[in-house]
């Protein structure tokens, strides 16, 4: 029932009980300008029992590069991190202006550990096969490669984590229960894109997906890309693909013709709005007020849609009154 919130600035703070706690689970040093800083948060699956929380932030290294490290909860209080509990999972992650570095991080069904990497405001690197930049990664928790990755075969040393390439700035993105993908990618001035990919393991039916950046943005006829699931138009008023979660709870709260769907936010527009998978039927969800500047969006087990708030600072939560039918 915690809440787990990551500010930029390197603090991982826990809401328990509507409250924000007053001791932070952690405080990590952090590089943290133009989109740097502490940028993703995952719980691992067994949780529970074993205290896992996965953090992917910018280091202070010198050159500046993105880490993914996993820390242990204290057992005394699992509501700060055990001291000196860090294990680096992967690292030397591309950072290299500040801008567009992903980071959000989720568990598949398949218990792999998937990894969003921005393209590090340089367009070539989403094609290039020897960076992580530009790509989505599937890992191992403990941060070794699968050998059903696409690319394993063929590509060399960490980059054969790569799952997907050809993105620009996928800076959300969750995992069905079914084990099926949506990644938000952040567009470069034309369109704003979902872009659909299944999860693991490999069959060896498809070689890994190619969303098309630089080359392409939006829908695309190049056989040698994959057009987004759903796309729309950069306006200005529209401007950033942000937050991305199926609503696939173990408890609905909302009404029956949700679930299932995808929902998803713009940073500059304030909305929230849900997509039927089986359809593509766009519904608008929430219109929000000016500057809530909206980042993040989650389920909770409880059928919960919550969302995170750059612009007060806050973290909402959207429920039905009545019971879902």
């Amino acid at each position: 029932g915690r809440i787990f919130a990551a500010e930029q600035g390197g603090r991982l703070k826990v809401i328990k009980n509507g409250a924000i706690l007053a001791e932070r689970f952690i405080t990590l040093p952090v590089t943290e300008n133009n989109e740097r800083g502490l940028l993703g948060v995952a719980l691992d699956p067994g949780f529970a029992t074993n205290g896992w929380v996965y953090l992917y932030y910018t280091t202070t290294k010198n050159p500046v590069v993105n880490r993914l490290s996993r820390f242990t909860a204290s057992a005394a209080n699992p509501d700060v991190a055990e001291p000196g509990s860090e294990e680096v999972i992967l690292d030397d992650i591309p950072s290299e202006s500040g801008w567009h570095n992903g980071g959000a991080i989720h568990f598949g069904p398949d218990g792999k550990l998937y990894v969003a990497v921005g393209e590090s405001h340089n367009g070539a690197n989403a094609q290039d096969m020897t960076t992580l930049a530009g790509k989505l990664l599937r890992i191992n928790p403990d941060g070794s490669i699968p050998a059903d990755n696409p690319f394993y075969e063929t590509a060399s040393g960490v980059h054969r984590a790569i799952w997907a390439l050809g993105l620009r700035n996928p800076f959300t993105f969750d995992v069905h229960t079914s084990g099926r993908i949506f990644v938000n990618d952040v567009g470069g001035g034309q369109f704003e894109e979902i872009n659909e990919l299944p999860g693991g393991p490999n069959d060896g039916s498809y070689p890994g997906f190619n969303f098309g950046w630089p080359a392409t943005e939006g829908p695309t006829s190049n056989p040698a890309f994959k057009s987004p699931f759903h796309h729309y138009p950069n306006t200005g008023a529209d401007c950033a693909i942000t937050g991305g979660a199926f609503y696939d709870p173990p408890a609905v709260n909302f009404p029956a013709q949700y679930v299932d769907d995808y929902f998803f936010a713009d940073h500059c527009g304030d909305w929230i709005r849900s997509i039927d998978v089986a359809t593509k039927t766009v519904t608008n969800f929430v219109q929000g007020a000016d500057n809530l500047f909206i980042v993040d969006l989650e389920v909770g087990d409880d059928g919960s849609l919550y969302y995170l708030a750059r612009g007060p600072g806050n973290v909402h939560r959207l429920r039905f009154a009545a019971t879902a039918t």
